[in-house]
């Protein structure tokens, strides 16, 4: 008994002595770095060597004395960092080398100065450091979009670094309007930035309320851009998505043109663009890369096929076992000798099919590239034929389950298709309780939902609701370029000349 009281007491003496270790190290480190102490400098660099196999702490001569220079291996430019170790004595020399250098008098600068990719310098005898930016992060090429493409226009993806990303922004708005504030998220494990704007263009209000919340957020680290995005959207528990993401460095600049705010999450390749309404999700960068009649007839089919994916499955479900007598004789008789000696109700077969189709597109989402289209395609079409054949489900089941996943997947915006995916399921369950009267009392609270909901400070349903005539020529249609003349008055925007009006 009073080994393992005295075993507790150990236990709880080391979790007491872990927790102030860093503490300790930090008041340490300070005072060293005070004084310019380089030997207890490198000492609790050896420390953290234990943990850090990739930390770099190399001794070489100064003007002064010994200097110490710190660095993460894989993150800074060695070729230029040995270029100027072999040009003089440090930090001298950095002076004259043309590499940019900033002084820290802090231990926490230092630490995140390595951390970020900069090299370290400190030198025997004086006070603070010398950060170098020698920064060279590993990063992959600039790719084409892969979850938004488009036949023609630009093909140029973001990539996860955030210089790389800023500065594909700036190659397509040259312009010294557009304007970047860097905001770090995280307590332990900070992430930076950048909420792009054009000056000018986007509305101050919206900006303070973006700086606002993105300031707010207390966490430890946010991960990725769609954890950033949930934290500063206006309605926590809404299915509906009220920001967006793009990949598409030529969508996120049309949406800075529009007036719209971008914010850049380093580690993402995805840009978070407010405010965000519903007419928002269905407009892509290839409607403006198209003809003025072709980017409306494609709108216009996004809209029927958004029609056909919510209600179809619902529809039927009403027509054929709630509701019978809203339909003609004939096509009754038709609906009903398909069912004939099959076990289960159209409800059930619905429900089997909905599931096949979900798993489906899972594993080809998660297979590769090569293998997923060759399974979703054989899938698609093994278990279609075999299910029939096997008395399971009806032909009709699988003509509408086919219309209706090909219509919910033709939406440009996957988080929209996520939303809609939950509401087939909330019209299909009303359609089976209610049949067309619980669809249209889904359908009446949906457009509640619509009507009530908001993205920074803009109508969410615009332009339904508010009526708002003039943006429709660049909703369910897209006008000719000579005629569009005006920016949308969704983004907010200070500005809404697109085309001098004279």
């Amino acid at each position: 008994m009073r080994a393992s009281l005295w075993a507790q007491q150990a236990d709880h003496l080391l979790d007491v002595l872990s927790h102030w270790i860093p503490t300790v190290q930090e008041l340490v480190g300070q005072a060293a770095l005070d004084r310019g102490d380089v030997a207890i400098i490198k000492r609790l660099m050896a420390e953290m060597q234990k943990r850090a196999p990739d930390l770099v702490v190399q001794e070489t001569p100064g003007s002064q004395g010994p200097c110490l220079v710190i660095y993460l291996d894989g993150m800074v430019d060695t070729e230029r960092l040995t270029t100027v170790l072999t040009t003089g004595q440090l930090p001298s020399v950095l002076s004259g080398s043309g590499v940019a250098s900033r002084q820290a008098q802090r231990w926490e600068d230092l630490l995140q100065g390595y951390l970020t990719g900069e090299v370290v310098v400190a030198e025997s005898g004086t006070p603070g450091v010398v950060l170098v930016d020698l920064k060279k992060p590993p990063h992959r090429a600039v790719d084409i979009p892969q979850t938004e493409l488009a036949i023609r226009g630009p093909q140029e993806a973001f990539v996860e670094t955030l210089t790389v990303q800023l500065a594909q922004l700036r190659q397509r708005l040259p312009t010294p309007q557009l304007a970047a504030e860097q905001i770090t998220i995280g307590e332990r494990m900070p992430t930076a930035c950048y909420m792009v704007y054009v000056d000018g263009l986007a509305s101050p209000t919206v900006l303070n309320t973006v700086r606002e919340r993105l300031n707010a957020i207390k966490i430890d680290t946010p991960t990725n851009a769609t954890r950033i995005g949930s934290l500063i959207r206006d309605h926590n528990w809404t299915f509906m998505p009220t920001v967006r993401y793009t990949e598409r460095v030529d969508l996120a600049a049309l949406q800075l043109q529009s007036g719209k705010v971008a914010i850049l999450v380093a580690g993402d390749p995805f840009a978070i663009t407010v405010p965000a309404t519903i007419a928002d999700f269905y407009r892509t960068s290839a409607d403006y890369s198209t003809p003025w009649y072709d980017a409306s007839f494609v709108r216009i089919i996004r809209l029927v096929a958004w029609g056909f994916g919510i209600f179809l499955p619902g529809l039927y479900i009403a027509l054929t076992e709630v509701n019978p007598d809203l339909i003609s004789p004939s096509l009754l008789d038709i609906v009903a000798g398909s069912h004939t000696g099959l076990p289960f109700t159209p409800f059930v077969e619905v429900l089997v099919m909905i599931l096949v189709v979900e798993i489906l597109r899972e594993a080809a989402l998660r297979l590769p590239t090569v293998l997923a289209s060759t399974i979703g395609t054989v899938g698609a079409i093994v278990v279609g034929t075999s299910v029939v054949k096997a008395g399971f489900v009806s032909a009709q089941i699988i003509v509408v389950m086919t219309m209706t996943a090909l219509s919910l997947f033709s939406g440009p915006a996957y988080e929209l298709i996520a939303s809609w995916r939950m509401l087939n399921w909330v019209m299909l369950l009303s359609a089976f309780v209610l049949g067309i009267y619980g669809m249209l009392l889904s359908a009446l609270w949906l457009s509640i939902e619509l009507v009530s909901l908001s993205s920074f400070g803009t109508p969410y349903f615009a332009p339904f609701s508010p009526w708002r005539p003039k943006d429709w020529a660049n909703f369910l249609w897209r006008t000719p370029w000579a005629y569009l003349r005006r920016r949308l008055t969704e983004s907010r925007t200070q500005d809404l000349r697109w085309m001098d009006q004279s």
